[in-house]
């Protein structure tokens, strides 16, 4: 006798065509979206380096970021940049064999052990963990007389609720603050969140990181005085300790201090 319309088998073979059919939807949807939102990702990283920059976007962002900024590969260690054939072995290269560095997803190596570095729990100020052992830096021409004008330097550390991620424009003598563009976070909305805010980062613009000694002495702190500290996010003070424990560790020894150091000898170059 044939199976009834309404029977159980019948149900779960719908049921089962259905879920297949949605399934390859999906597949298909991620194949297709998967180029689109790899441009996406490139394009905000772009806009978050050449705001951090303090450079104009006119037109393309693609095209104003390489006008502007070169990106390079550092050894945290010693502050030297790694060669490009080095480097292409580590970041991977494109069909010309040029380091594909502005694609280095710094946070995932920090996490497998043989491209990582174990921080200390007294060094570890800004309750990162670990790092990688090369961080990328972009390096942003001076498109009038030639050379550099600074550099902007990917960091991130705890804040309240999460790890803020950004970047710091520092100019070329190695110590005074050009820029800050905070681009991820889990801040709370209105307290936190306003590390992202533009009236809380110029603050930042012609602040110094080091003290006479070379000490990274940069604060958000409370009532604000000097050349180093900035006011406090209103009603976010661990957010705010978290901002200042942040740039301390990445510009002292474990960070890129040697690497600043050598800004502070040489210039940028």
């Amino acid at each position: 006798m044939a199976a009834s319309k309404d029977s159980t088998l019948r149900t779960f073979i719908v049921i089962g065509l259905l879920c297949l059919v949605c399934s390859l939807m999906v597949c298909i949807a991620v194949v297709l979206l998967k180029p689109l939102q790899a441009k996406q990702i490139q394009n905000d990283r772009e806009l978050s380096i050449l705001e951090a920059a303090g450079i104009t976007i006119s037109g393309d962002i693609s095209k104003t970021y390489a006008e502007n900024i070169e990106a390079r590969l550092v050894n945290l260690e010693n502050g030297k940049y790694v060669p490009n054939d080095k480097a292409a072995t580590i970041v991977g290269k494109d069909k010309n064999g040029k380091a594909l560095i502005d694609g280095y997803n710094f946070v995932s190596e920090a996490k497998l052990p043989d491209h990582s570095v174990t921080i200390e729990q007294s060094k570890d100020v800004a309750k990162i963990r670990t790092r990688t052992q090369y961080m990328p830096v972009y390096l942003v021409k001076n498109t009038v007389s030639g050379g550099y004008k600074s550099v902007i330097l990917p960091f991130y550390g705890q804040g309240l609720w999460s790890t803020m991620y950004g970047y710091l424009a520092v100019a070329g003598d190695g110590n005074t603050i050009m820029g800050v563009k905070y681009y991820s976070h889990g801040e709370t909305p209105g307290l936190g969140g306003e590390i992202e805010n533009p009236k809380f980062t110029q603050q930042w613009v012609g602040k110094k990181l080091f003290d006479a000694t070379g000490a990274p002495v940069f604060a958000v702190v409370k009532n604000a005085s000097g050349e180093h500290q900035v006011d406090a996010l209103s009603g976010a003070t661990l957010t705010s300790n978290g901002v200042t424990s942040s740039v301390k560790f990445w510009t002292d020894s474990m960070g890129y201090g040697p690497y600043l150091q050598r800004i502070k000898n040489g210039g940028i170059k």
